[in-house]
Protein backbone atom coordinates (compact mmCIF):
# COMPACT_ATOMS: atom_id res chain seq x y z
CA UNK A 1 0.00 0.00 0.00
CA UNK A 2 1.17 3.60 -0.57
CA UNK A 3 2.38 4.75 2.77
CA UNK A 4 0.55 8.09 2.72
CA UNK A 5 -2.63 7.48 0.69
CA UNK A 6 -3.55 3.78 0.57
CA UNK A 7 -6.74 4.53 -1.42
CA UNK A 8 -4.51 5.31 -4.42
CA UNK A 9 -2.94 1.85 -4.47
CA UNK A 10 -4.62 0.82 -7.74
CA UNK A 11 -3.47 3.98 -9.49
CA UNK A 12 0.09 3.44 -8.28
CA UNK A 13 -0.09 -0.10 -9.62
CA UNK A 14 -1.26 1.08 -13.06
CA UNK A 15 2.01 2.97 -13.42
CA UNK A 16 4.12 0.18 -11.97
CA UNK A 17 4.99 2.18 -8.88
CA UNK A 18 5.61 0.71 -5.47
CA UNK A 19 4.00 1.77 -2.21
CA UNK A 20 7.15 3.65 -1.28
CA UNK A 21 6.87 6.25 -4.03
CA UNK A 22 5.76 9.73 -3.09
CA UNK A 23 2.54 11.26 -4.44
CA UNK A 24 4.66 13.67 -6.52
CA UNK A 25 6.05 10.68 -8.44
CA UNK A 26 2.53 9.45 -9.18
CA UNK A 27 1.51 12.94 -10.31
CA UNK A 28 4.50 13.15 -12.67
CA UNK A 29 3.43 9.86 -14.29
CA UNK A 30 -0.15 11.10 -14.68
CA UNK A 31 1.04 14.34 -16.26
CA UNK A 32 3.30 12.48 -18.69
CA UNK A 33 0.46 10.16 -19.66
CA UNK A 34 -1.81 13.15 -20.31
CA UNK A 35 0.87 14.82 -22.42
CA UNK A 36 1.47 11.67 -24.48
CA UNK A 37 -2.28 11.30 -25.02
CA UNK A 38 -2.50 14.92 -26.18
CA UNK A 39 0.35 14.36 -28.63
CA UNK A 40 -1.33 11.27 -30.05
CA UNK A 41 -4.62 13.14 -30.34
CA UNK A 42 -2.86 15.94 -32.27
CA UNK A 43 -1.35 13.41 -34.69
CA UNK A 44 -4.72 11.75 -35.26
CA UNK A 45 -6.47 15.10 -35.68
CA UNK A 46 -4.01 16.56 -38.18
CA UNK A 47 -3.15 13.50 -40.26
CA UNK A 48 -5.82 10.81 -39.95
CA UNK A 49 -9.09 12.72 -40.26
CA UNK A 50 -11.16 12.34 -43.44
CA UNK A 51 -14.54 13.74 -44.46
CA UNK A 52 -17.45 11.78 -43.05
CA UNK A 53 -20.52 10.54 -44.89
CA UNK A 54 -24.04 11.96 -44.54
CA UNK A 55 -26.07 9.95 -42.06
CA UNK A 56 -29.07 9.74 -44.37
CA UNK A 57 -31.40 10.52 -41.47
CA UNK A 58 -34.07 13.17 -42.22
CA UNK A 59 -33.34 15.05 -39.02
CA UNK A 60 -29.67 15.43 -40.03
CA UNK A 61 -30.39 16.92 -43.46
CA UNK A 62 -28.46 20.16 -43.92
CA UNK A 63 -26.44 19.67 -40.77
CA UNK A 64 -22.62 19.83 -40.92
CA UNK A 65 -21.00 16.46 -41.62
CA UNK A 66 -18.47 15.47 -38.99
CA UNK A 67 -15.04 14.26 -40.03
CA UNK A 68 -14.06 10.77 -38.95
CA UNK A 69 -10.74 9.37 -37.77
CA UNK A 70 -9.18 6.43 -39.62
CA UNK A 71 -7.72 5.06 -36.41
CA UNK A 72 -9.51 4.40 -33.15
CA UNK A 73 -7.87 4.32 -29.75
CA UNK A 74 -11.15 3.44 -28.07
CA UNK A 75 -11.92 -0.25 -27.89
CA UNK A 76 -8.97 -1.29 -30.04
CA UNK A 77 -6.28 -3.67 -28.99
CA UNK A 78 -2.68 -2.73 -29.68
CA UNK A 79 -2.61 -5.07 -32.68
CA UNK A 80 -5.87 -3.64 -34.06
CA UNK A 81 -4.70 -0.07 -33.62
CA UNK A 82 -1.39 -0.76 -35.36
CA UNK A 83 -3.23 -2.42 -38.24
CA UNK A 84 -5.48 0.64 -38.63
CA UNK A 85 -2.47 2.92 -38.36
CA UNK A 86 -0.54 1.08 -41.08
CA UNK A 87 -3.52 1.09 -43.43
CA UNK A 88 -4.04 4.82 -42.90
CA UNK A 89 -0.40 5.87 -43.42
CA UNK A 90 -0.76 6.67 -47.16
CA UNK A 91 -3.69 8.97 -46.38
CA UNK A 92 -1.72 10.56 -43.55
CA UNK A 93 1.16 11.20 -45.95
CA UNK A 94 -1.23 12.86 -48.40
CA UNK A 95 -2.85 14.93 -45.64
CA UNK A 96 0.56 16.19 -44.52
CA UNK A 97 1.20 17.94 -47.84
CA UNK A 98 0.06 21.57 -47.79
CA UNK A 99 -1.67 23.24 -50.69
CA UNK A 100 0.89 24.74 -53.03
CA UNK A 101 1.38 28.47 -53.01
CA UNK A 102 2.97 30.05 -56.07
CA UNK A 103 6.60 30.70 -55.27
CA UNK A 104 7.27 34.43 -55.50
CA UNK A 105 11.02 34.93 -55.46
CA UNK A 106 11.63 38.65 -55.54
CA UNK A 107 11.76 41.14 -58.35
CA UNK A 108 13.47 41.26 -61.72
CA UNK A 109 14.37 44.17 -63.94
CA UNK A 110 14.23 44.55 -67.73
CA UNK A 111 15.25 47.19 -70.25
CA UNK A 112 12.13 46.81 -72.36
CA UNK A 113 9.69 44.65 -70.36
CA UNK A 114 9.54 42.00 -73.09
CA UNK A 115 9.54 38.25 -72.56
CA UNK A 116 13.04 36.87 -72.20
CA UNK A 117 14.53 40.22 -71.20
CA UNK A 118 14.29 39.94 -67.41
CA UNK A 119 18.00 39.49 -66.85
CA UNK A 120 18.66 41.61 -63.77
CA UNK A 121 18.02 41.01 -60.08
CA UNK A 122 18.25 44.70 -59.25
CA UNK A 123 18.05 48.15 -60.84
CA UNK A 124 21.70 48.74 -59.87
CA UNK A 125 22.81 45.74 -61.94
CA UNK A 126 20.78 46.88 -64.92
CA UNK A 127 22.25 50.40 -64.79
CA UNK A 128 25.81 49.15 -64.41
CA UNK A 129 25.46 47.16 -67.62
CA UNK A 130 23.40 49.59 -69.68
CA UNK A 131 23.87 53.20 -68.55
CA UNK A 132 25.09 55.21 -71.52
CA UNK A 133 26.24 52.86 -74.30
CA UNK A 134 24.77 54.61 -77.33
CA UNK A 135 24.89 52.33 -80.36
CA UNK A 136 25.66 53.46 -83.91
CA UNK A 137 24.85 50.03 -85.28
CA UNK A 138 26.22 49.83 -88.82
CA UNK A 139 26.77 53.56 -89.02
CA UNK A 140 23.51 54.35 -90.81
CA UNK A 141 21.44 56.98 -88.97
CA UNK A 142 18.46 54.64 -88.85
CA UNK A 143 20.44 52.07 -86.87
CA UNK A 144 21.35 54.51 -84.10
CA UNK A 145 20.07 53.40 -80.67
CA UNK A 146 20.34 55.72 -77.68
CA UNK A 147 21.69 54.29 -74.44
CA UNK A 148 19.98 54.39 -71.08
CA UNK A 149 20.12 57.72 -69.25
CA UNK A 150 18.28 59.67 -66.57
CA UNK A 151 14.64 59.96 -67.54
CA UNK A 152 14.69 56.67 -69.46
CA UNK A 153 12.15 53.97 -68.76
CA UNK A 154 12.96 50.49 -67.52
CA UNK A 155 10.65 47.82 -66.12
CA UNK A 156 10.26 46.02 -62.82
CA UNK A 157 8.31 42.78 -62.37
CA UNK A 158 7.64 40.03 -59.82
CA UNK A 159 9.07 36.55 -60.44
CA UNK A 160 6.63 33.63 -60.28
CA UNK A 161 7.64 29.99 -60.61
CA UNK A 162 5.31 27.15 -61.54
CA UNK A 163 4.41 24.37 -59.13
CA UNK A 164 6.90 21.57 -59.93
CA UNK A 165 4.12 19.06 -59.27
CA UNK A 166 2.47 20.25 -62.49
CA UNK A 167 5.28 18.59 -64.42
CA UNK A 168 4.69 15.17 -62.87
CA UNK A 169 2.50 12.48 -64.42
CA UNK A 170 -1.03 12.54 -63.06
CA UNK A 171 -3.23 9.54 -62.34
CA UNK A 172 -4.36 9.29 -65.99
CA UNK A 173 -0.73 9.36 -67.16
CA UNK A 174 0.13 6.53 -64.77
CA UNK A 175 -2.69 4.25 -65.89
CA UNK A 176 -2.06 5.07 -69.55
CA UNK A 177 1.60 4.13 -69.18
CA UNK A 178 0.59 0.89 -67.44
CA UNK A 179 -1.71 0.10 -70.38
CA UNK A 180 1.03 0.83 -72.93
CA UNK A 181 3.57 -1.27 -71.05
CA UNK A 182 1.07 -4.11 -70.74
CA UNK A 183 0.42 -3.98 -74.48
CA UNK A 184 4.16 -4.22 -75.10
CA UNK A 185 4.51 -7.23 -72.79
CA UNK A 186 4.62 -10.85 -73.92
CA UNK A 187 0.89 -11.11 -73.15
CA UNK A 188 0.11 -7.81 -74.87
CA UNK A 189 -2.28 -9.26 -77.48
CA UNK A 190 -4.71 -10.20 -74.70
CA UNK A 191 -4.67 -6.83 -72.95
CA UNK A 192 -8.07 -5.20 -72.73
CA UNK A 193 -9.11 -2.24 -70.55
CA UNK A 194 -6.11 -2.55 -68.29
CA UNK A 195 -5.97 -1.48 -65.52
CA UNK A 196 -9.69 -1.51 -64.81
CA UNK A 197 -9.87 0.47 -61.58
CA UNK A 198 -12.70 0.93 -59.14
CA UNK A 199 -13.51 4.37 -57.76
CA UNK A 200 -11.79 3.39 -54.53
CA UNK A 201 -8.65 2.32 -56.39
CA UNK A 202 -8.62 5.60 -58.33
CA UNK A 203 -8.86 7.50 -55.05
CA UNK A 204 -5.98 5.47 -53.61
CA UNK A 205 -3.88 6.27 -56.66
CA UNK A 206 -4.44 9.99 -56.14
CA UNK A 207 -3.35 9.57 -52.52
CA UNK A 208 -0.27 7.58 -53.56
CA UNK A 209 0.84 10.38 -55.90
CA UNK A 210 0.65 13.08 -53.23
CA UNK A 211 4.09 12.36 -51.64
CA UNK A 212 5.64 12.54 -55.12
CA UNK A 213 4.30 16.09 -55.41
CA UNK A 214 5.97 16.99 -52.13
CA UNK A 215 9.24 15.48 -53.40
CA UNK A 216 9.09 17.56 -56.59
CA UNK A 217 8.40 20.75 -54.65
CA UNK A 218 11.38 20.08 -52.41
CA UNK A 219 13.95 19.01 -54.99
CA UNK A 220 12.82 20.24 -58.41
CA UNK A 221 12.13 23.96 -58.12
CA UNK A 222 12.48 25.40 -61.64
CA UNK A 223 14.95 28.10 -62.61
CA UNK A 224 12.57 29.29 -65.33
CA UNK A 225 9.78 31.68 -64.41
CA UNK A 226 7.09 34.06 -65.56
CA UNK A 227 6.73 37.72 -64.65
CA UNK A 228 3.67 39.42 -63.19
CA UNK A 229 2.87 42.91 -61.89
CA UNK A 230 5.05 44.63 -64.50
CA UNK A 231 5.50 48.33 -63.75
CA UNK A 232 7.54 51.00 -65.57
CA UNK A 233 10.25 52.86 -63.70
CA UNK A 234 11.74 56.22 -64.71
CA UNK A 235 15.50 56.28 -64.09
CA UNK A 236 16.52 59.11 -61.75
CA UNK A 237 19.80 60.80 -60.92
CA UNK A 238 19.65 59.10 -57.53
CA UNK A 239 19.31 55.68 -59.22
CA UNK A 240 22.41 56.32 -61.30
CA UNK A 241 24.45 57.59 -58.33
CA UNK A 242 23.50 54.59 -56.22
CA UNK A 243 24.48 52.16 -58.97
CA UNK A 244 27.95 53.70 -59.12
CA UNK A 245 28.70 53.24 -55.43
CA UNK A 246 31.26 50.50 -54.67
Amino acid sequence: MPKHQPELARIYNVFGLSSNHELSTLLANVENTKRFADLLHAVERDFFMVPGEPSGEPEDEGAPIDAICLVSRWGSTTAEYLKQFKAALPIAAANSIPDYEVLVSGERWSLDGENGSWDYDSLDELLKDNYGHDSDGDGHPASYRPGLYEGGTVYRGTVCKDDPALFLPDADDVTERMYENACDSDAGEWVDAYPDLSKAAEAELQIALAPLKAWARKHCQPEFFTIKDITPHIVTDEDVSRSRRP
